[in-house]
């Protein structure tokens, strides 16, 4: 008799999808109760229509949008990492965090209860295949939102190397025609709207929080920290340090300006010289064996029809 019987596979698979869907309801259930109570005392004060009740949305989506809010912890390490992650990522929303558990929870359940209905199709295969199908898909279901998270990290990182010399060269030309550096900010990222739209987003929170007072050297290091680049950390550090020792902020930019563009220039040399390297494997598996081969054909068939065949 062996351990797992073709009866017990189905059972065992379904408990894991509901062992996996635990943390997810307990932390439902456990902030179920609070916005009960918070959306009472709302209803309450709100007099305008009393006894009408609201239809903007249906209760299945207000019920799964509550379970997606409520499905993720409410504070601790991991939280702030992945809200660190979801801000570079380009997902600053207040409840991105809870979206993100439950989209973890969501990748971890669905394949889950797919593979369940599709056990009569994998009967051909070993009993234990199925077991070792679901571990699998459990943790590529855990890692896909991660994976997609660093995806979306990379290509905004992309985006925002490729677009900083040309967002120097507008800066540098506001503030030489006469305009603030705060001014000059705004503008920059207006003109940026269409072609770097990643920088344009930066650059406008940037332009709020000096606007709302807060210190240039702390509202500079904080769009550095947004944008995860390392020319962003450069020119708030090189900011900081202009305001500190009261050099000319023009030619401060400007030298940061020629600068970055001397930086780019360096980035595609280096692409190009490590072309040849990576040409050197497709060469040697793709293209040598075909040469080779139309090469040596015409030999090997003219050599087949010039010498007499032997008898066998």
């Amino acid at each position: 008799m062996t351990i797992f019987s073709g009866s017990m596979v189905p059972a065992a698979l379904f408990f894991l999808a509901v062992l996996a869907a635990i943390p997810g309801i307990v932390s439902f259930m456990r902030n179920r109760q609070a916005d009960e109570d918070v959306n009472r005392r709302l209803s309450r004060r709100d007099k305008e229509s009393p006894g009408e009740p609201r239809r903007t949305e249906s209760r299945i989506g207000r019920a799964v949008m509550g379970f997606a809010d409520n499905a993720a912890p409410a504070e601790g390490a991991e939280v702030s990492a992945v809200r660190a992650k979801l801000n570079l990522a380009g997902f600053p929303q207040k409840n991105a965090v809870s979206r993100y558990f439950a989209a973890r929870l969501v990748c971890v359940v669905i394949p889950q209860v797919a593979l369940l209905f599709s056990l009569p199709y994998l009967a051909g295969y070993p009993k234990y295949a199925p077991v070792g199908l679901s571990i699998l898909l459990v943790l590529l279901g855990l890692s896909a939102p991660g994976m997609y998270l660093d995806s979306k990290i990379k290509q905004r990182k992309q985006a925002g190397s490729l677009g900083f010399p040309d967002m120097m060269d507008l800066m540098v030309a506001c503030v030489e025609a006469g305009l603030s550096l705060d001014a000059a900010v705004q503008r920059v990222g207006e003109e940026l709207e269409l072609r770097h739209p990643v920088i344009a987003v930066h650059l406008r929170t940037l332009s709020l929080e000096l606007r709302a007072g807060r210190a240039r050297k702390t509202a500079w290091r904080a769009f550095a920290d947004r944008m995860g680049i390392e020319e962003a950390g450069s020119l708030a550090t090189m900011l900081r340090q202009a305001e500190e020792m009261g050099t000319s902020l023009g030619q401060t930019l400007r030298v940061f300006s020629a600068d970055m563009r001397q930086r780019r220039i360096l980035y595609a040399e280096e692409k190009a010289m490590a072309l040849p390297a990576k040409l050197t494997l497709p060469l040697i598996f793709f293209v040598f064996p075909v040469l080779l081969g139309v090469l040596t054909l015409p030999a090997v068939v003219m050599l087949g029809k010039v010498l007499p065949s032997q008898p066998g």
